[in-house]
């Protein structure tokens, strides 16, 4: 405190705490005025106030110099006093310097938190739950969210900005909130001011008392998370449904049918259909990926078309399709497999051409057949593969001895693995004998299956088998190498003629196994005859042509098996200049009864003479047919006649013996 004197502003007295609070001496205070002890700015200000007497009895905020230089914030109170018997002002200062730096920082910590919460990316907002839920905080990002400026929002209740339904659930969550030890979530689906609708994940909780009263304010954080739940939403239709046709897939199919399967009953039976498309291969080698494609999509609009509205229709990959269906009355799905087959038979527009394709369905039903959606699956597969097996173009229904051949094949593939392994297998040769001086050409190779318990299994009873499995590759390699060591050890006069499969056509080693074979048997070229079928060309004439071509450069002899069963043979024989010719038995068996085969086997003949090919008939059976073929003009022959395929001992007897052929009837 001070007492100054208003008309010289001289200071008259001063307290030892204003003394300690500015660093003057007494005997500076009294050489020194109330101005000196504030900065130039001030002091004008202070010369009008205590002319006015606007400072008194009233506090007033200053800036006062200490004797250091420096500034110092004081809260003064003037009033009006007699001091040594003349007017003079008592001045009463407080230093505000730490409390005002307090506030400071208060209202900075504030305003930085303010700052903070209205420029999080996450709306946070806090209602006073005690004023009707009024919203005492509510950030920028709040205001993104509903589409509405955040000061409008606060001091306001949901109802003004949400309507009754909406309003009423944030109610119910708040109150939930404020009744949980922590804090709870909740997702839901909110309408913007535009209406637009946005998907929200809140989480709230009540705020504790300081004093451990109830709590009174609600703190809640919102995230719009619709883009998110979009893309999840995206995401999750993507793991379920086919890219290319939009059907459901496989993992979408497979977690439907488990719920559907155990609900089959007697009274409320369903079917589950499989189907392929047939030879759909052809048409992607054929016609490129983009007409499969393009095929792929139109028979998923065809079976979506005959599928009723409760039906699911499934695309499980390639040209699988599967179809899930009530039954609506007896006879339906006979009714709706015939209308399927007719469906798909029409042409198919692929890049303006017309394309036809048919199909195989296999069908299971549940409970009948199955309850169990992993067993019905299986069923309906095996049903589609004795559709194939028939022929395509048909339908089947699974029949318990589909499962029997199924399991039948499974045994037989494990135990063709196990043959392979332990050299049970074994070649027979049947002799091939030429009709210019009846003497022994060579001998056919044919594979045989001595099976430990079965006995000597014939090739018709494995092969297909083995050619589905892909065992052929492996076994087809044994027989190669098999046949060419044996015939190496014959007469260089005599030839050996091995069978090829498809599946071996299609594997890449297969020219290096037959150049291997060779080369380990030391076997000349020439010696070594390759039969095929004109199944090969069906495959893939792509890749068989170079094939054909590298193993003829070898001096392999390269013969068409089976001549006159198939569908474009004298295509291949311009394509391709083969090396013989084998008719195949089914007109060698009427030659001597049926006009039409006699005429074949001279057309046979023309054309072997054209194309400077070797002809052979097989299946020769009586003396008649061996004449007649002999009339005609054919090179070689073999058959039960001449000699049944025989093992090598026994084909080794016959060479030692130098037999021309075997007696006409001998077996």
């Amino acid at each position: 405190m001070w007492v100054y004197d208003p008309d010289t502003l001289r200071f008259l007295i001063v307290n030892n705490a204003a003394i300690d609070l500015y660093g003057y001496s007494r005997e500076a205070y009294a050489g020194m005025t109330v101005l000196d002890i504030r900065p130039a700015h001030e002091r004008q200000r202070m010369i009008t106030a205590v002319h006015q007497r606007t400072d008194m009895e009233r506090a007033e905020r200053w800036t006062h110099l200490k004797a250091d230089g420096s500034m110092v914030e004081v809260l003064t109170y003037g009033r009006g006093v007699r001091f040594n018997g003349r007017d003079a002002i008592l001045a009463i200062v407080q230093d505000r310097t730490e409390v005002n730096a307090a506030h400071r920082e208060v209202s900075d910590t504030r305003s930085l938190l303010d700052s903070i919460v209205d420029n999080l990316p996450v709306g946070v907002f806090v209602k006073d739950m005690e004023a009707d839920g009024l919203y005492i905080i509510f950030n920028e990002a709040c205001g993104e969210i509903i589409g509405r400026n955040p000061a409008d929002v606060v001091g306001r209740s949901d109802h003004i900005f949400f309507g009754d339904a909406q309003s009423a659930a944030f109610r119910e969550q708040d109150m939930r909130a404020f009744a949980a030890p922590a804090a709870i979530g909740f997702e839901e689906t909110m309408h913007r001011a535009d209406g637009v609708p946005r998907v929200l994940r809140t989480v709230k909780r009540a705020l504790p008392s300081p004093d451990g009263s109830p709590p009174r304010y609600l703190l809640g954080i919102s995230q719009d998370v619709t883009e998110e739940r979009s893309v999840e939403t995206r995401l999750a239709y993507m793991a379920m449904h086919d890219a290319l046709t939009g059907l459901p897939n496989r993992a979408f199919f497979a977690e439907h049918i488990k719920r559907e399967a155990v609900l089959a009953t007697a009274e409320t039976p369903v079917a589950l259909l499989y189907l392929d498309v047939d030879h759909f291969k052809h048409i992607n080698d054929s016609k490129g990926h983009a007409a499969g494609d393009a095929l792929l999509c139109q028979v998923a609009g065809r079976l979506t078309q005959l599928a009723d509205g409760n039906d699911l229709v499934a695309r499980l990959g390639g040209d699988e399709f599967a179809l899930l269906m009530r039954f609506r009355e007896p006879g339906c799905i006979e009714r709706f497999a015939e209308s399927l087959l007719t469906s798909l038979s029409s042409p198919f527009d692929l890049d303006g051409v017309s394309e036809h394709v048919t199909c195989s369905i296999g069908i299971a039903l549940a409970p009948d057949h199955a309850e169990d959606n992993d067993v019905l699956m299986r069923h309906a597969d095996l049903a589609l593969y004795a559709a194939k097996e028939s022929g395509r173009s048909t339908y089947r229904f699974y029949e318990p001895s589909m499962r029997l051949e199924a399991e039948r094949r499974h045994m037989l593939t494990v135990e063709l693995r196990e043959a392979l392994q332990k050299n049970q297998f074994e070649l027979y040769y049947q002799p091939i004998v030429q009709l210019e001086n009846d003497s022994l050409g060579g001998f056919e190779a044919l594979i045989r299956w001595n099976h430990p318990e079965r006995g000597l299994i014939p090739p018709m009873d494995f092969i297909p088998v083995a050619e589905e499995t892909g065992l052929i590759v492996p076994i087809g390699e044994w027989v190669l190498r098999e046949a060419c060591r044996t015939a190496a050890a014959w007469p260089k006069d005599l030839k050996i003629a091995v069978n090829l499969s498809v599946s071996q056509f299609r594997h890449n080693s297969l020219l290096a196994s037959v150049v291997s074979a060779l080369d380990e048997s030391g076997l000349c070229p020439q010696r070594l005859e390759i039969e095929i079928t004109e199944s090969v060309f069906l495959a893939d004439v792509g890749q068989s042509l170079p094939l054909l071509k590298a193993l003829k450069e070898l001096g392999i002899r390269i013969a068409i098996d089976d001549f006159g069963t198939g569908y474009s043979s004298f295509s291949y024989l311009r394509a391709f200049a083969f090396d013989k010719i084998k008719l195949d038995r089914s007109f060698v068996a009427g030659i001597d009864t049926d006009p039409g085969n006699l005429a074949i086997v001279r057309a046979v003949v023309g054309i072997g003479s054209g194309f400077n090919a070797t002809t052979l008939a097989e299946g020769i059976e009586t003396e008649e047919q061996l004449q007649a073929l002999r009339r005609e003009g054919f090179d070689e022959v073999q058959g039960y006649l001449l000699g049944r395929p025989m093992p090598l001992s026994q084909a080794q007897a016959l060479i030692a013996a130098g037999a021309s052929r075997p007696a006409a009837g001998r077996r």
